[in-house]
């Protein structure tokens, strides 16, 4: 007759605790589970009841730490922590893309950490706004990382702001503390031609289709056939979590592109060679598998962005055109044309010249 769970005073420590204990091939194991149907806090397997009711002391300690946790109270809503909670189970965060998703969970848990039991009715205090900003100068080292837990930080207040949910954003318009100049990055032609060199269909077709249309990563995966029109593409774009409309000239690169890829009725328009369609991590791990292979440093994904801003302003577009297209700044874009597009247009007249002169 099976023997009944370890006799360990689970009851009196840990009320509520659903306990198991099972045979196995090897043995016997017992499993607590904080409440009938909740997550599993021990599982602890050996060769005999014996050998069971000796071990499962030496894991209590750990179960009743992973049992406080699983009971944990929800956060108070008046709290940072709730405000928190709340919008990371809302609509609004569903809907965005995976990697964005886990990213602001990741950050989002480090500010939990700091801010958590802060009452949302001290967002109006005077001085919040400086005590905000010195914890992210704290950070200051890594700025990347310091300007990540503002902004994630920020997308929440911003959120409950328009919401109602809160009084005031305290870090409404904070400055960032990192700023990456990469106007100057592109991949220019023998990039690519490195790149691409011996890779599937499916992964060229991607990154040229974003050297033809600036689309951002995570707008590019999401592509669908439904917003490819017949001389543009029209696509909802998510940028610092605004959500906006995008018009993309197809140009005849773009729509050669295309039409490798075979136009279908519906579906997203970029797949990979298994005939799935990429996800942001997907097309980024291909990208740094074959800028490895092709031997390529100081380059990106995103700087396909800034090839896209040379290629629509070589095919005659006006700056302030190309910025509409990119949602960048249209001195931003001058600065690209002025370093890329003038500088070949330079040089073109110059080799022409000494052309003549030898003739």
């Amino acid at each position: 007759m099976p023997r009944s769970p370890s006799s360990f005073p689970v009851r009196r420590m840990l009320p509520g605790v659903h306990r198991v204990r099972i045979t196995l091939a090897a043995g016997r194991a017992e499993y607590w589970y904080a409440w009938r149907g909740g997550p599993r806090i021990l599982a602890v397997k050996a060769r005999s009841d014996a050998e069971l009711d000796a071990l499962i002391p030496q894991h209590a300690a750990a179960a009743a730490e992973a049992y406080k946790l699983a009971v944990k109270p929800p956060p108070a809503k008046d709290l940072l922590d709730g405000l928190i909670a709340s919008f990371l189970e809302s609509p609004d965060f569903a809907k965005l893309a995976p990697r964005t998703k886990a990213d602001l969970q990741r950050h989002l848990a480090v500010v939990r950490k700091r801010w958590a039991e802060l009452p949302l009715e001290a967002l109006r205090a005077e001085g919040m706004r400086k005590a905000i900003l010195d914890w992210r100068d704290s950070y200051g080292k890594t700025p990347k990382t310091a300007d990540a837990y503002m902004g994630a930080l920020g997308r929440v207040l911003s959120w409950a702001k328009k919401r109602g949910d809160i009084p005031a954003n305290p870090i409404e318009n904070a400055p960032r503390i990192y700023r990456a100049n990469r106007a100057d990055r592109i991949w220019a032609k023998p990039d690519l031609i490195a790149l691409l060199k011996g890779q599937p269909a499916g992964f060229r077709r991607a990154v040229l289709l974003a050297a033809y249309t600036g689309l951002r990563l995570g707008d590019l995966v999401e592509l669908t056939w439904a917003e490819v029109g017949e001389d543009a593409i029209t696509v909802a774009t998510n940028k610092s979590g605004e959500r906006t409309i995008a018009v993309v000239p197809i140009t005849p690169k773009a729509r050669a592109i295309l039409k490798q890829i075979g136009r279908k009725d519906v579906g997203v328009v970029l797949t990979h060679s298994k005939g799935k369609p990429w996800t942001e991590w997907g097309l980024q791990t291909a990208m740094q598998r074959a800028k490895k292979a092709g031997g390529i440093n100081g380059l990106s994904f995103h700087d396909l962005r800034g090839t896209a801003a040379t290629n629509f302003v070589r095919g005659g577009l006006l700056p302030a055109d190309v910025a509409g297209v990119m949602g960048w700044e249209t001195e931003r874009v001058q600065t690209i044309a002025r370093r890329y597009v003038t500088a070949e247009a330079v040089a073109a007249g110059m080799l022409e010249r000494l052309r003549q002169n030898r003739r």
